[in-house]
């Protein structure tokens, strides 16, 4: 069995990673942790204003970028370390753009079975008019989701 588990390093990846030991240890799984890094912002500096422009060095915030993804991809290979520190075997992998069209892609992919990963809770406003990613991965994907809810606030 495989299991696809979601991760965006938010709040909620603790509990996430909880469900997918227990889910793992239960089922005798492969896990697949997965994070989707934000698309790269070719265009970043498009959203500044003109006159400040001569401020920005396209090159630092290429550097800021790169030193975050390798960060993120650091921290998502200390994941699947611990967890192959309990007896799963677990891949860690990270790919960048779209978030529920690639983690669709990677289940395909990898042939996975089901996919766990977070909701935060958002507000009935925010759904709304946003969606979340959670929901939209609920709707679009054909395999079952584990979704792993935000703990409740003491």
């Amino acid at each position: 069995m495989n299991i696809l588990v979601a991760i965006d390093f938010s709040d909620i990846t603790e509990q996430v990673l909880l469900q997918a030991n227990k889910m793992g240890q239960a089922l005798s799984a492969q896990l697949f942790l997965v994070h989707v890094a934000e698309p790269n912002p070719d265009h970043i500096a498009y959203d500044y204003d003109p006159a400040a422009m001569y401020a920005i060095d396209p090159a630092e915030i290429r550097d800021s970028i790169a030193k975050r993804f390798h960060e993120e991809h650091k921290k998502l290979q200390g994941y699947a370390e611990d967890l192959r520190g309990h007896g799963l075997e677990s891949k860690a992998l990270m790919v960048q753009g779209p978030t529920v069209d690639l983690l669709l892609k990677e289940a395909e992919e990898l042939a996975v079975d089901f996919i766990i990963c977070g909701t935060h809770g958002k507000g009935l406003i925010s759904q709304v008019l946003l969606g979340s990613t959670s929901e939209v991965l609920v709707k679009h994907s054909p395999l079952p989701v584990l979704l792993v809810p935000q703990p409740a606030e003491d």
